[in-house]
């Protein structure tokens, strides 16, 4: 896993979304407000039965539409976007609600898209919420769809729409946490890690507690700028710090947890402490059964000869995506190595060309994998003696390590 991108993976703090609430008085607030209560405290699995409560009343349909948003979000969370979606889509009654449901509506709609995988129907999402934005929107919810909006822009590499998204006037009425780690997180990908360091640092020197999912998504992307300048025992202890700071905001299992052990595993991987990089990735693996996650321990397998093991993991991560997802450029690209390696040439073909068919997909920041997964494949036609596909994949690669070499001068 490349250390440069940690953050934009792991900061889970920042792809949120804060559940609606709203008393009236004909229905029982308790499950409305308990389930709130949990959602913020990262107890997804409590929220939920909560909001399910809230959503059974017979209640104003103000009221039951705020319960139907509130577990479509809950159930994200949770990774149940099949239902979540389902949910959303099924709210007759959108048109004739107050501004801010509808904001709210279609920024939980965007997050709900953009984690399937769908980014031209969240792209559409965040515009629809983006157009009912006025002054008079409440700062916090106006604040909240700029932050999802500019996280997903940084993501897909589209930097400038992001940095338009974090000067709106919104901001400017408190600048909060999540205004700062996404300016950080900016900064960084900009090439400006002094001031994406200087950010985070001025915004854990504030006066009073951080939260605890704030402390730790700061002391995260402060371990990814330590590791990228070489500081690894600065690294590694900003990396211990941020998974306390998880553990103490959302459990000791839940899967933001996993994915900060997963950020501490790829470090141990570029220092080459194998073993430590495989224990952690399997403590991780074992709290939340992520692709990414499989695809990184299978990786590490990959590189020290365990191919039957590395096979397996590279297999399993494929089968979580029931759709083609960006995700899953690397696991076909990795197993199609392992295949060529291995003399299976049809099977590595096959996944060689679902690799292909995934490139639409493709971001700027996977460029350079892309290219060498294409130059792997050109090798493997070389030897099959397929002259006329090993050039056309040839200058395939080669605009994609001419689109990288680009953007890095810039």
């Amino acid at each position: 896993m490349d250390l440069g991108r940690v953050a934009v993976r792991a900061a889970h703090w920042l792809m949120t979304f804060w559940p609606l609430f709203l008393l009236v008085s004909a229905c029982d607030p308790l499950p409305a407000l308990e389930g709130k209560q949990f959602f913020d405290q990262g107890k997804f699995t409590q929220a939920e039965p909560q909001f399910r409560r809230a959503l059974e009343q017979s209640c104003d349909a103000q009221q039951r539409f705020t319960a139907r948003v509130n577990l479509a979000a809950t159930l994200r969370e949770r990774n149940a976007v099949a239902e979540a979606r389902e949910l959303l889509v099924t709210a007759e009654d959108l048109p004739g609600m107050p501004a801010e449901m509808q904001i709210a509506y279609w920024n939980c709609m965007a997050l709900i898209e953009e984690q399937s995988g769908n980014a031209a129907k969240a792209d559409a999402a965040y515009s629809r919420a983006i157009a009912i934005l006025t002054p008079a929107t409440p700062a916090r919810l106006a604040m909240q769809t700029w932050a999802n909006f500019a996280r997903q822009r940084m993501k897909q590499g589209r930097l400038q729409e992001a940095e338009d998204a974090l000067q709106q006037p919104a901001w400017q009425h408190d600048r909060t946490f999540t205004y700062q780690l996404n300016l950080a997180e900016l900064r960084r990908m900009q090439g400006r890690p002094r001031e994406a360091e200087d950010t985070l640092r001025a915004m854990m020197k504030q006066g009073g507690p951080l939260p605890a999912q704030v402390r730790g998504a700061a002391a995260n992307n402060l371990a990814s700028l330590a590791a990228a300048r070489g500081e690894n025992s600065k690294a590694e202890a900003l990396w211990r710090e941020a998974n306390l700071a998880w553990r103490e905001a959302y459990g000791a299992s839940h899967p933001t947890v996993a994915k900060g052990l997963n950020n501490l595993a790829a470090h141990y991987v570029a220092r080459k402490r194998y073993d430590d990089a495989e224990r952690l990735y399997r403590e991780a693996i074992a709290m939340h059964t992520d692709p990414l996650m499989l695809n990184n321990l299978g990786t590490l397998l990959h590189q020290r000869g365990r191919l039957e093991e590395a096979e397996e993991l590279y297999r399993r991560s494929l089968g979580l995506f029931d759709k083609p997802r960006r995700e899953a450029i690397q696991p076909n690209g990795n197993l199609a190595v392992l295949l060529a390696d291995a003399g299976r040439f049809d099977e590595a073909r096959a996944h060689s060309q679902t690799l292909l068919r995934l490139l639409p997909l493709a971001v700027p920041a996977d460029e350079p994998t892309v290219a060498r997964y294409l130059e792997r494949y050109e090798a493997m036609l070389r030897k099959r003696r397929d002259s006329v596909e090993a050039e056309r994949i040839a200058v395939l690669a080669m605009r994609y390590r001419v689109r990288s070499a680009l953007r890095t001068e810039d």
